[in-house]
């Protein structure tokens, strides 16, 4: 048994995505290239000084692409989990407060059709209907990702029910608005904000594995999803193309797993977790 207390887990996702953060933001400073300049006479080249991580089949430097790219997942990643975030929460306890009602009834009944729906069939008719980009990419996240945070909030906000400083507040004659945001909200940020750095890994994930297919950010903009998809033809010709994606996803997902694992050990001084 390990103590529940030990920071090196949230210390050492910290450092990583603070590494990460310096590195796709100083992307001007660290390479002179332009991600989408096209270079035909320099198309496939191994790594060298000139190209830290060689260039792809147009000539575009593919340490320059990686480092803008991060910039358009991550944001759009973050962008993503924020709003369904932020809908999870107010659905959930308005769904916890008034447990029983006909509109904890609704929320709960699409929860259930939402987690029934698959996610990618649910992005692809999005596409279908209104085309490949990264707005609707997100729109189709955004409309399925709120469900898990919904869920939690309401449980949460149900336990939070049987506890005597709501009675209190019930008593004392106080609006469900202060019972809604004094309350119950203080009780479910915790567990949410948790679960949503859990979460953010698993949306850049499933970001770069429908921009993978063609679904979200589009040529030649950068983004790791689709420089995947554009290096595939070429993996065995040029592999260092995919190196510099595939590392940078890997890696910031760890991150982000490693910070949800320290805030919970934090946030919860009870947890005990076997080596």
């Amino acid at each position: 048994m390990r103590n529940s207390k030990n920071p090196i887990s949230l210390f050492a996702g910290i450092v990583i995505l603070s590494t990460l953060a310096i590195l796709i933001l100083g992307a001007p400073f660290i390479t002179p290239h332009d991600p989408v300049k096209q270079h035909a006479s320099e198309r496939l080249e191994k790594p060298s000084g000139k190209h830290p991580l060689g260039t792809d089949r147009f000539g575009r430097d593919v340490l320059a692409r990686t480092l803008y790219g991060g910039k358009t997942t991550l944001l759009s990643s973050v962008f993503a989990l924020c709003t369904a975030l932020l809908i999870g929460l107010l659905a959930g306890l308005v769904a916890g407060l008034f447990h029983g009602s006909i509109i904890d009834i609704v929320l709960m009944r699409l929860i259930d059709v939402l987690m029934a729906f698959p996610f990618m069939v649910l992005a692809m008719v999005i596409a279908a209907l209104f085309g490949t980009s990264l707005v609707h990419l997100l729109i189709a996240v955004v409309s399925v990702w709120w469900v898990s945070f919904a869920r939690l909030t309401r449980s949460v906000v149900l336990h939070a029910k049987n506890e005597t400083s709501f009675a209190a507040a019930k008593v004392l004659g106080a609006t469900s608005a202060v019972i809604l945001f004094k309350e119950l909200l203080p009780r479910a940020v915790s567990p949410v904000l948790v679960l949503a750095t859990f979460e953010l890994g698993s949306l850049i994930l499933s970001i770069a594995a429908l921009s993978f297919l063609g679904l979200g950010s589009q040529p030649p903009a950068p983004e790791w999803g689709s420089m995947l998809a554009d290096g595939r033809d070429h993996f065995l010709q040029a592999p260092h193309i995919l190196i510099g994606p595939a590392f940078f996803i890997v890696v910031t997902v760890l991150a982000f797993n490693l910070i949800g694992e320290g805030l919970r050990d934090r946030l919860d001084p009870y947890e005990k977790s076997e080596i």
